[in-house]
């Protein structure tokens, strides 16, 4: 059923100046009313303010329309120097977009169709730019809801333990190329769109650009990253994510340190929104009557209880097998929490022992070694999917068992349920002076299939700090902490826990530079280890949580056309992956293509080429944005290239390159 507003919306396209006298591109979607409502505020890069929706109700996010038909105005911007917003944009998280952001919740309080409070909503960059306006704490500002968003930019996203992700450039940074080139649509900006197209076309640059001359821990990432300070945000924060999405690590590290009023909400999901038709692996639910409630009470002064209830909401996982395919359905119980971490919980820890796992270290010293190699992981698939969402998940880990170390318990009598974040400690040594490793926990089942439950990994040179490096010296034994995904989930009895410790993790961290043979030491002085965050089986006594189900997404929804293959040439000893993904109508359709390639011999040398391709089709102009984009390494440096071309009407009418070289670090 539809809200008090429902078939009575206005919908706006404005121009809102920023105090620069640069014009951003706001759409307010609102009651066709009398009176001042409330307003949530979205804005993000990606293209979506158009006027070719059939409906108001296909808006995106789901909660647009749902919140404007209970009395909330939805203010909707693009970000300067994308979609159809005057300005360029040279960098992601950049700090006049930033500063943009508490114009916005400024200009949308003194509106008289806004009753003074605001809210902002939004998933992935809509989310991380909530933490970016939050901390410079707008009066109007009021609450959030956070869906999918890293808490530190350098870690989370695009160097997880120190290593750049390879995912950077074989999807996300071509695909913001040619959007970020393609012209304003004059369906919604007039005659105007083409004075903005030629200044973005002069003075915008390639993301990419960015994310590789920053490959340490230092300014230009705190800048962008709500872990330099979690007390600045000050107003009421909820945050949702999924197990199968990227960032629940962040979420709940982010809720734990926060010290606003807060809540938090983890389902199954992948990077979607609960009530999304493509949300997989469900349990799909309806979130939102609790963005209702939680604005009604942060907004509108309405005390309905939300923030008596608990605070905390999760989805406790359970076995399934595992398929290149996010599932439709994942096993598992929905449950209530009073606190994150969960405070009954009590550390276990696993050792490597030279039986597999034990619940006691080896009284001797001993060593295993591990000859590296770059192609390690081609099982683990990419982190969360990827540019090819749903498709990328890990496949049986047995495929990885001759590049990893790999250590077994003895099958459970019991369930064993571990909820909270997993911590590898390891002692390891190295004949070379940098090394990457991947540790990842694996859920065997009696039939033997290898199930990738969790992982971490850590270049070994940032053991101390991301920004200051410090090289191995060979045969030296260290100390290393990996923080493994953040969790919960229950191995069921008769399944096996599994430890495997590799030297690379093909697809989600750039290769280390040096060859060498890498040791993991056990027993003794140097146990290591795997520590659980081991939760006992009783449930506390809270009431479950009241969910609105909806139907099991349907798999046409997920059909759209995606190419992903791993190859590996015996004689040159090269490992490919490949990837092509297409979405989106004739008039506007994006096609992504990309090729990874590591060697064996020789782990320093690693290529990766993407190109990206956007067709956009108005009555004014067919317009085609061809990004070319080379991205590789060598002992000495990384190296970028962008090859922009643009054809409009099907003839050349715009080309530019751009190229960066970046020592490595250590180098």
């Amino acid at each position: 059923m539809g809200g008090e507003f429902r078939d009575r919306v206005r919908i706006e396209y404005l121009r809102v100046p920023m105090r620069d006298g640069v014009e951003i591109c706001a759409k307010v979607t609102r009651p066709d009313a009398a009176g001042a409502f409330p307003a949530i505020m979205e804005y993000n890069p990606y293209r979506r303010l158009r006027k070719t929706l059939p409906d108001y109700r296909d808006e995106y996010p789901p909660a647009v329309p749902y919140l404007v038909e209970r009395g909330y105005v939805a203010v909707q911007f693009d970000a300067r120097g994308t979609g159809n917003s005057d300005g360029w944009t040279t960098d992601i998280y950049n700090a006049t977009e930033r500063q943009d952001g508490f114009d916005m919740v400024g200009w949308i309080a003194d509106q008289v169709w806004c009753s003074g409070e605001v809210g902002m909503i939004g998933k992935s960059f809509s989310a991380v730019v909530q933490w970016q306006v939050a901390v410079q704490n707008p009066p109007a500002l009021k609450a959030l809801i956070v869906r999918s968003a890293n808490d530190d930019v350098y870690t989370e996203w695009v160097y997880p333990g120190g290593c750049l992700r390879p995912y950077m450039f074989d999807s996300y940074s071509g695909n913001m190329n040619a959007w970020n080139f393609a012209p304003p649509d004059p369906n919604v900006v007039g005659d105007h769109w083409n004075a903005i197209w030629q200044e973005r076309l002069q003075r915008s640059a390639p993301w990419g650009i960015g994310y590789l001359s920053h490959p340490l821990q230092e300014t230009y990432w705190q800048q962008r990253s709500l872990s330099a300070d979690y007390a600045r945000v000050r107003c009421a924060v909820l945050v949702v994510s999924g197990w199968s999405d990227c960032y629940p690590t962040a979420l709940l590290r982010a809720y734990d340190r926060l010290q606003c009023p807060k809540k938090a909400l983890v389902g199954p999901w992948g990077h979607w929104y609960g009530e999304e038709p493509v949300a997989v692996p469900g349990p799909r639910i309806d979130t939102r009557p609790l963005y209702l409630r939680w604005f009604d009470y942060w907004l509108k002064g309405i005390d309905n209880g939300v923030m008596k209830e608990p605070p905390v909401t999760l989805f406790v996982r359970r076995y399934s097998p595992p398929d290149v395919r996010m599932p439709l359905e994942e096993p598992g119980t929905w449950r209530n929490e009073s606190h994150w971490p969960i405070g009954r919980s009590q550390p276990r820890s696993l050792y490597l022992t030279p039986g597999g796992l034990s619940d006691q270290p080896h009284k001797e010293t001993t060593s295993d070694d591990l000859d590296y190699r770059p192609s390690a992981g081609i099982s683990s698939g990419i982190h969360w999917g990827g540019g090819v969402l749903p498709w990328g998940m890990p496949l049986d880990q047995r495929l990885d068992e001759p590049d990893a170390l790999v250590y077994t318990s003895s099958p459970l009598e019991t369930e064993l349920e571990v909820t909270g974040t997993p911590v590898a400690k390891l002692y390891v040594s190295s004949t070379a002076t940098t090394a990457y490793f991947r540790v990842k926990l694996i859920d065997v089942a009696p039939d033997g299939i290898a199930k990738l439950v969790r992982y971490g990994g850590l270049d070994a040179t940032h053991r101390s700090s991301h920004s200051d490096p410090q090289p191995l010296s060979p045969g030296e034994i260290y100390a290393l902490e990996i923080p493994l995904k953040t969790m919960s989930y229950v191995f069921e009895p008769g399944h096996r826990l599994q430890i495997a410790i590799a030297g690379a993790d093909f697809q989600n961290a750039w290769p280390t530079g040096e060859p060498g043979v890498h040791s993991v030491h056990r027993g003794g002085v140097h146990a290591s280890r795997v520590v659980l965050p081991v939760v006992p089986l009783q449930s506390p006594e809270l009431p479950l949580p009241e969910l609105q189900p909806l139907p099991t997404a349907d798999p046409q929804s997920l059909s759209q056309p995606v190419e992903y293959s791993i190859t590996r040439d015996l004689a040159t000893q090269e490992t490919t992956a490949r990837l092509h993904v297409a979405t989106g109508a004739a008039g506007d359709r994006l096609e992504l293509r990309s090729q990874f390639t590591v060697d064996d011999r020789d782990p320093a040398v690693a290529i990766l080429r993407a190109e990206a391709f956007y067709k956009m089709i108005r009555a004014e102009f067919d317009i085609e944005v061809h990004s070319d984009e080379s991205t590789t390494s060598d002992r000495d440096s990384f190296h970028h290239t962008v090859h922009l071309r643009i054809l409009r009407d099907g003839k050349p009418y715009f080309e530019k390159n751009w190229s960066v070289s970046v020592p490595r670090p250590l180098n």
